[in-house]
């Protein structure tokens, strides 16, 4: 996208790209879904070698914001997606601390809430595309 920039004291106008709000292109969008999924599916499988209860909540949440976050990714523009991926970091941190200290209503709130997240992409994706007819 183009943004025209103008300096009014001096009287010049130049473009600047804003390369943020590209759309994450097929092969990058499709690497991210693909190494994001099978890095969950590789903690999912991890889960069961833990005797900690909070260590298995952990590692299966940790695999769900991944499996989330990577059904997300193709969808989103740059801006969006390292919006998605500091979120998904902050997800983690916060899945470590209410996981530890038992706060369990809190983990659930944020299952629930990377769930939603990382399908309300592609749904608006889709839904955006749609045109209605008069």
């Amino acid at each position: 996208m183009l943004h025209t920039v103008s300096n009014d004291k001096a009287g010049i106008t130049h473009m600047a790209t804003d390369r943020l709000s590209y759309p994450v292109n097929k092969p990058l969008g499709g690497l991210i879904f693909v190494l994001f999924w099978v890095i969950a599916i590789v903690a999912w499988s991890l889960v069961g070698l833990s005797s900690d209860h909070a260590t298995r909540g952990f590692i299966a949440d940790v695999g769900l914001v991944f499996a989330f976050t990577g059904l997300a990714a193709p969808f989103l523009t740059l801006r969006q997606l390292r919006f998605a991926l500091i979120a998904a970091a902050l997800g983690i941190i916060l899945f470590a601390v209410f996981g530890f200290t038992g706060l369990t209503v809190f983990v659930y709130a944020l299952r629930i809430a990377a769930i939603f997240l990382g399908v309300m992409a592609p749904v608006y994706k889709l839904v955006g595309g749609l045109r209605v007819l008069p």
